[in-house]
């Protein structure tokens, strides 16, 4: 009787020390608080898209064009309060002119964002996910670039005023956001099978990578550089070992702002901003990105019979992953990390972000380092694994706040549908993990329509309350219908 009591002490103590262990390591499959309610999701959707709708007649290239887009979260229209005697609206519109930048709202169309919407419209109404397509392309230089941002001009408060003066073009910005052109017309031509379309927005598309490659590939290498973290990740904290300082700090005294100057002063010449070595960096999210859109474009070429340039984007697209798997991993940590390019060196910015996770989404990531992605950090809760996964940096991290973007528990949509869409690429590719990964995606895709449940479309959730914040009605977070689409099939 002594034995047996003694061996049952003995194994609760076991249990007791080892069992928080267990816990902080073990994967438990996906559990639905409540079954996914489609028709609900599509609703809300299409909901949000006309809500965020901007129509609007271009006209600065000569050619008048009706533009169709939807902007990221539009500002509500000024609204009176109820029983404010009409000689005093004059006061109101003036506080609310005044107030405009704080408002958390972002009615421009952004190349980025529209991408995003392309690809879910093309679920919903592929001829108006066409039609946001040709909006952004409308912006297009004879160089081929493509700005991150076009202004929306009836919408535009005096800071905006302020940054048009700077700007070299009234009608647009001076930078990139990270490339996901290709693979919206891909989706769009997959939804629809529109082959006019593809013949008619190919050239563009051929011309914009090229422009990636020809302007910001300085060394060859096939990594593309970032000249601001606007162009990526806004506020990271990766950037801030460039920088030099954080960038947790108020816009109109930070290190962004400051280096925007810096590119005024050099009359915005690409070729002088990235001598200078001000802020020179082969961004890690940017260049995953830009590989698995370079294999998009080679496929696109060859759906319309040019061979030849489906070789040349593919065999681009294998440079650029070959670069990423090979010069931005380290081995210590089992980590991807961005590079600090400036002084024709190579230096990797060893801060773990949401960012080292994106290779998951390559075709060539070896079965060793996506194992040790997943293992030691996707699903490890001192980092990735929060209870709404997953956040913008490791939940060790300690940054406290929503106050400044990209920065600590922050979930945001757009790389939480990469990284599930990623799990699932690898799934296929190992058939060991296959049950594993896809249950992990799964998971990651109801933890992030349960967020939208609750919260509706914001900018981004906190990663373990789940509470929404930054602008509402945000259309990049739509992609949780693309995340569940992928999950029921």
């Amino acid at each position: 009787m002594k034995r047996t009591a003694f061996l049952t002490l003995t194994l609760l103590l076991i249990l007791l020390l080892f069992m928080p262990l267990a816990k902080a390591f073990a994967y438990s499959p996906a559990t639905r608080d409540e079954e996914i309610d489609l028709d609900w999701l599509r609703e809300e959707v299409e909901h949000n898209f006309e809500r965020n709708q901007v129509v609007e007649v271009r006209g600065w290239k000569g050619d008048s064009q009706i533009s169709i887009y939807h902007a990221p979260s539009l500002c509500p229209s000024i609204d009176y309060p109820e029983g404010m005697p009409r000689w005093l609206h004059w006061l109101w519109n003036v506080w609310w002119y005044l107030g405009a930048p704080w408002r958390e709202c972002y009615p421009h169309q952004f190349f980025w964002d529209s991408c995003a919407h392309a690809m879910v419209l093309s679920h919903l109404d592929p001829e108006l996910a066409e039609e946001e397509i040709e909006s952004l392309l409308y912006a297009q230089g004879e160089d081929g670039f493509i700005p991150h941002m076009i202004w929306n001009g009836e919408r535009m408060h005096w800071v905006d005023r302020f940054l048009q003066w700077l700007y070299p073009s009234n009608y647009t910005s001076p930078y990139l956001q990270p490339p996901s052109l290709a693979e919206a017309v891909e989706h769009i031509y997959q939804e629809s099978g529109d082959i006019d379309f593809l013949k008619r927005v190919l050239p563009n598309l051929k011309s914009y990578y090229l422009y990636l490659e020809g302007v910001r590939d300085s060394d060859g290498d096939g990594l593309v550089e970032i000249i601001i973290s606007w162009e990526s990740k806004d506020g990271s904290p990766e950037y801030e070992i460039v920088y030099g300082e954080s960038s947790a700090k108020p816009a109109w005294r930070g290190p962004i702002v400051r280096l925007m100057l810096k590119h005024w002063m050099m009359r915005w010449d690409i070729e002088r901003t990235l001598a200078s070595d001000d802020f020179v960096v082969e961004d890690l999210l940017f260049n995953c990105i830009y590989a698995q859109n370079l294999f998009s474009l080679s496929r696109l070429c060859a759906i319309i019979g040019e061979e030849e340039e489906a070789e040349l984007f593919q065999e681009r697209a294998e440079l650029v992953e070959r670069a990423v798997l090979e010069k931005m991993y380290d081995e210590e940590t089992g980590l991807f990390y961005s590079l600090d390019a400036r002084h024709g060196e190579e230096r990797q910015l060893k801060v773990s972000t949401v960012s080292s996770l994106m290779p998951l989404i390559l075709d060539g990531i070896s079965q060793s380092q996506v194992e040790r992605l997943v293992g030691e950090h996707l699903l490890n809760p001192e980092e990735f694994w929060t209870e709404y996964p997953i956040p913008a940096e490791p939940a060790s991290s300690q940054e406290e706040g929503d106050q400044y973007l990209w920065r600590g528990l922050q979930t945001w949509v757009y790389p939480n549908w990469y990284i599930a869409a990623g799990l699932r690429k690898q799934a296929l590719r190992f058939p060991e993990h296959r049950e594993e990964y896809n249950q992990i995606a799964d998971e990651i895709t109801i933890k992030t329509y349960q967020l939208v449940r609750k919260e509706g479309f914001r900018e981004f959730y906190h990663s373990e309350t789940g509470k929404g914040g930054g602008a509402c009605n945000y259309g990049w977070s739509t992609l949780v219908l693309i995340m569940v689409g992928d999950m029921e099939r």
